[in-house]
């Protein structure tokens, strides 16, 4: 790798431009892209060479210290902040239970939509690392806010508190929350595929350890929050109420100690520079192009071009086609995971509610769900043992093999809660039995809890990988804000159902189950009813189903590495067998001395 200035780079031959490991057909990019390559190299000169130095079994490159602990701060915060909003909407606020949870599902989705934003800022503009440092300001003052406007009496719903007391207009408590939801969904997409920046296309192990660890991190994250700011919450009294206040600066307050970090961890980072032009406008201009010339192209104009994207090539080079082609076939693989998100996310909100109607375990609501973290802290490094195992015995389990079974575990785990649902809608009696004594234990929670986190372990960290490992070099980012949309539009449907169903006796009202329930429950709208469970399983598995055959006979991988298994297809399989036989062929030819038909002298 040559060190030159930039005149040097002005002058490479089209081979020595690249940096290290780069493997694309350097001979079909436009100028633009060729130009991007050499400012890659020389940014990384000296990185990439150290790097090239350890091998393909570099596992940890210095960059990832400072990297880890960013998610690990950036999801302390967030899942600290998150699982306390329907019981502070609840019981600060004054919302019913169902418009908490369609308050909640907003906040989600906000969250998981602006990670399209800011991959578009990254990979176009200002890089991963800007992108991610000044985003991550805005989350800072959002957390700030939220704390500060936690106080009782200052924010209300519909002009009123719980205490009855006049506060300021509700805009002010949604004001932080959307700079939390824009700071930290503009950030999410920038931090993994940054972290998967730091090694070299060969160090394919490595990027693979990256993606699962960053995954325990995520969840280390929200695990020990999770049950840090309940109990503060319930453990402290401030302004002579339980403490949203103190829970929330906390989360504030280790955000902004990793925001620190990551910034001062430059020196250390592999850079891809951002391409300086709108990706997203130059991925659609380049498809509706190509559309145009489609149309007005003759069959055999159609059949030398292959894809009708090709038609594009013109206009934005080969290249980009390829990737704005593997951007389309990955959203197209990724949508149907919406609805695994959509009852996924039930667990902060609809799992609570259903809790809150169970045997107290003297575990709060909000840290029960912490079951979901501990499993999968368990969970990830033992199933990537698992997949090495696997590898070793010759028995191929692809990552989209993986999401498939995750997602139907998913659709499991909400069955099991529903079938749930009916037993602790008979026991829950709210007027004889105040304190739940009799009703059914919380510790019932546990299976539902064990197999979505098992689903989790097989779809979302797999999903990362597959985002990063099946995407083009310019739109790393935008892959993964595509897999994050999924969550967000999931919510979208979540909050979109409960509000369709929020007044249908149906799904939301006890009256109708009065007959078998020892007392009369107010019908408030803030029971779900077994038919909503019923109705939200039946969408997963549907599109469990629609996610698997179109994983089977439809999406093709980037390369033999988009699998992210060592282990060769039955046709690959054949293949080296066949190459292998040739060979044993050769050698006894060689040993007879009958090479390529002249006889032994």
């Amino acid at each position: 790798m040559s060190n030159s200035k930039t005149e040097d780079f002005a002058i490479a031959e089209p081979e020595a431009i690249a940096p290290i490991g780069h493997d694309g057909n350097l001979a079909e990019l436009t100028d633009r892209e060729r130009e991007m390559l050499r400012m890659e190299a020389e940014i990384n000169a000296r990185l990439d060479q150290k790097l090239n130095e350890k091998g393909a079994e570099l596992l940890w490159p210095k960059a990832c210290y400072f990297i880890v602990p960013n998610e690990f701060g950036e999801r302390f915060a967030y899942y600290g902040i998150k699982p306390l909003f329907a019981h502070y909407l609840t019981n600060m606020v004054g919302m019913r239970a169902v418009d908490a949870t369609i308050w909640t599902s907003n906040f989600t989705t906000m969250a998981y939509f602006f990670p399209l934003g800011g991959a578009a800022l990254s990979d176009s503009f200002l890089g991963k690392y800007w992108t991610i440092v000044s985003l991550s300001v805005v989350y800072a003052i959002g957390t700030i806010l939220l704390a500060v406007f936690s106080i009782p009496g200052l924010v209300s719903y519909n002009g009123v508190t719980r205490d009855g007391l006049g506060a300021l207009p509700f805009w002010t408590w949604l004001f932080p929350v959307v700079l939390m939801a824009l700071g930290t969904g503009g950030i999410k997409p920038c931090v993994s595929s940054h972290g998967g920046d730091q090694y070299l296309p060969h160090q394919t192990k490595g990027l693979n350890f990256f993606f699962s660890y960053f995954y325990v991190a995520i969840n280390l994250g929200s695990l020990i929050s999770g049950y840090l700011t309940p109990y503060l919450k319930q453990g402290i009294l401030c302004f002579n109420r339980e403490c949203y206040f103190i829970s929330y600066i906390v989360c504030a307050a280790v955000f902004t100690v990793v925001m620190i970090l990551f910034a001062v961890g430059k020196p250390w980072y592999r850079i891809v520079p951002p391409r300086g032009e709108f990706l997203p406008y130059k991925a659609v201009k380049a498809a509706a192009y190509a559309a145009y010339k489609w149309t007005g192209a003759t069959r055999e104009e159609r059949e030398a071009k292959g894809n009708w994207l090709n038609f594009g090539e013109e206009l934005v080079g080969p290249e980009f086609v390829i990737e704005t082609r593997l951007f389309g076939n990955n959203f197209m693989m990724m949508l149907p995971t919406l609805f695994f998100w959509m009852c996924y996310d039930q667990g902060s909100n609809e799992w609570q509610f259903q809790y809150d109607m169970m045997k107290n375990t003297g575990i709060p609501p909000e840290a029960f769900s912490n079951l979901n973290p501990i499993f999968i802290v368990i969970m990830v490094p033992t199933f990537n043992y698992l997949y090495r195992v696997l590898e070793r015995r010759n028995i191929r389990f692809t990552v989209l093999q993986r999401m498939g079974t995750g997602f139907f575990l998913m659709v499991l785990a909400y069955l099991i809660s529903g079938i749930l649902q009916i037993y602790v809608i008979r026991a829950y009696d709210p007027v004889n039995d105040p304190d739940n004594l009799n009703c059914i234990n919380g510790w019932w929670q546990v299976p539902q809890w064990f197999i979505l986190s098992l689903g989790e372990t097989l779809l979302s960290p797999e999903g990362l990988k597959f985002a990063y490992a099946n995407s083009g070099r310019q739109m790393r980012s935008q892959n993964q804000s595509v897999w994050l949309l999924m969550s967000a539009l999931g919510d979208l449907v979540t909050s979109a159902v409960n509000q369709s169903l929020a007044n249908n006796p149906a799904f939301n009202d006890s009256t109708s189950l009065q007959a078998i329930t020892p007392s009369n429950i107010a019908a408030d709208g803030s029971i779900s009813q077994p038919a909503k469970y019923w109705l939200f399983t039946a969408l997963c598995f549907a599109f469990n189903v629609w996610f698997v055959l179109w994983a089977k006979f439809v999406y093709k991988y980037k390369d033999v590495d988009g699998a992210m298994t060592a282990v060769p297809t039955k046709a690959e399989r054949a293949a080296l067998e066949t190459e292998r036989k040739e060979i044993i062929a050769e050698r006894e030819a060689i040993q007879e001395g009958r090479v390529y038909g002249e006889e032994k002298i």
